[in-house]
């Protein structure tokens, strides 16, 4: 499956308007302020909504989103409210772009081999916004060329795979006094506050080791640098200052036991996602027959298989594989919501909406299954119940693009035509079409009296498009 969507001309206007952004103020320009930086966070993920599909399945989200709280909760207060996103690009990369957004690529995810690594980059990229590197590099490169900080902040935040390269290798022949790339001392740093939170999350800093070694050997093995390598250089170095924080701290400490069952589901979720059924069958069905099922990675090949068989639609072989994880794991509610879209896929509607109600009954807070549950009784008929539910999730999954659909979809059928079209303009802004956005946005003002409620939400998020949209 391809991730990239517009063609260059279209990424060419993009970089505009980082470079509108960067323009100095003139002589002794103050340093990147944090309004700056969050303007331009804004601009960055309207760019990477129009040119990539973002992951944001519900417990996708959940679960990324949940990693990052854990962290950000030791941080301490911040600057930005932080959002972490998981983007359909194969390539080995995550990015923490200015204002706290935070981008971690599937091909990423798809190479780590346990929560503790995946949290550990996290960590280290939080590192860098906590710093405020970005802000840091960004006033730096005021006094060099614009448009050699806005191709290289571009080619680093979208991470366009071959163009984004070209862009990274031009800009920094054309700028070499360029400081978006981080330094040693920002590695170390960014580093020292990742270790730290790890340490205080009960969680082993080694896996920071287990990490940077798998990048050097992807490294290797590719015969050429990541690109996230690119953004975050040697990593040898890397690996030896961590060494040496490991040697110096030497008191006892006590871990959470590895638990990496939510993670091995997320990562087969997203391997489900990003790739054809046809493609990954013939890896897991080999993988199955010498899998340890006593292991966590072993019996979670099987919900793979599970995955690969929902895609495929054969009900059948999926119920099954799910039944042998379920049989391991009895006690992970989140597999009866599995089981639930199974039979909601099916069109089995109402034995899904009863295996959901149970998933739901037994962890009220998981939105993947709250989502389900909903859809379901939406099927069956009960609107209203449905829009409750979907009401609710909102401020879990404000930026989950089609929440908004089957809210839109409800309202519109309850002859609520206002809100069923602004609802339906957010899904189609948050899907990066701008024009049909446009259209149902301004639908949605039609008739509507000044001051009414759908009318100001719509004339905001118009006047947030328009305002975006120009600096292009």
């Amino acid at each position: 499956m391809s991730s990239f969507r517009l063609p260059v001309k279209k990424i060419v206007c993009g970089l505009l308007v980082i470079a509108l952004l960067l323009v100095p103020y003139g002589p002794g320009a103050a340093a990147f302020t944090v309004g700056e930086e969050k303007e331009l966070g804004e601009k960055l993920l309207s760019l990477v909504r129009r040119e990539f599909h973002l992951l944001d399945d519900p417990d996708i989200t959940q679960y990324v989103n949940g990693l990052g709280r854990e962290i950000l909760t030791l941080a301490g207060p911040q600057y930005f409210d932080y959002h972490f996103f998981v983007i359909n690009n194969r390539e080995f990369n995550a990015f923490a772009a200015p204002s706290g957004l935070i981008f971690i690529h599937s091909g990423l995810i798809e190479v780590t081999g346990s929560e503790g690594e995946l949290i550990s980059v996290m960590a280290h990229e939080v590192g860098h916004v906590v710093s405020r590197h970005y802000a840091e590099g960004l006033d730096k490169s005021k006094k060099v060329s614009v448009g050699t900080a806005a191709l290289a902040l571009a080619g680093l935040a979208l991470g366009a795979g071959a163009l984004s390269q070209a862009l990274l290798t031009g800009s920094i022949a054309g700028g070499a006094a360029m400081q978006l790339h981080f330094s040693r001392q920002n590695e170390e740093e960014a580093d020292r506050l990742a270790y730290t939170w790890l340490l205080a999350d009960h969680r082993n800093p080694t896996d920071m080791l287990s990490m940077i070694q798998r990048m050097i050997r992807l490294s290797r093995s590719q015969g050429k640098v990541p690109p996230y390598l690119l953004t975050h250089p040697a990593p040898e170095n890397r690996y030896g200052y961590i060494e040496d924080l490991l040697y110096q701290d030497q008191t006892p400490k006590a871990f959470k036991p590895a638990d990496d069952f939510a993670f091995q589901r997320i990562k087969y979720r997203i391997l489900s996602l990003t790739k054809e059924p046809q493609d990954i069958l013939p890896q897991l069905l080999t993988k199955a027959q010498t899998a340890d099922t006593k292991s966590v990675e072993g019996a979670m090949v099987h919900y793979g298989l599970f995955l690969a068989y929902l895609a495929n639609r054969e009900y059948t072989k999926a119920e099954t594989e799910l039944g042998t994880v379920m049989q391991r794991f009895p006690d992970r509610p989140i597999l009866l919501a599995d089981l639930g879209v199974l039979y909601l896929d099916s069109g089995q509607t109402a034995q899904a909406l009863d295996t959901l109600n149970q998933a739901v009954q037994r962890d009220p807070t998981n939105a993947y299954a709250l989502f389900n549950q909903a859809m379901a009784l939406q099927q069956l008929g009960k609107a209203n119940k449905a829009l409750t539910i979907y009401q609710e999730l909102l401020p879990v999954l404000p930026d989950y693009a089609r929440l908004h659909y089957q809210i839109g979809q409800i309202k519109a059928g309850q002859g609520d035509t206002a809100a069923g079209h602004y609802e339906l303009g957010v899904y189609h802004w948050y899907e990066g079409d701008v024009k049909t956005a446009r259209y149902h946005l301004r639908e949605a003002m039609r008739d509507q009296p000044d001051g009414s409620p759908i009318k100001r939400k719509a004339q905001e998020l118009l006047a947030t498009i328009d305002r975006l949209e120009k600096m292009s």
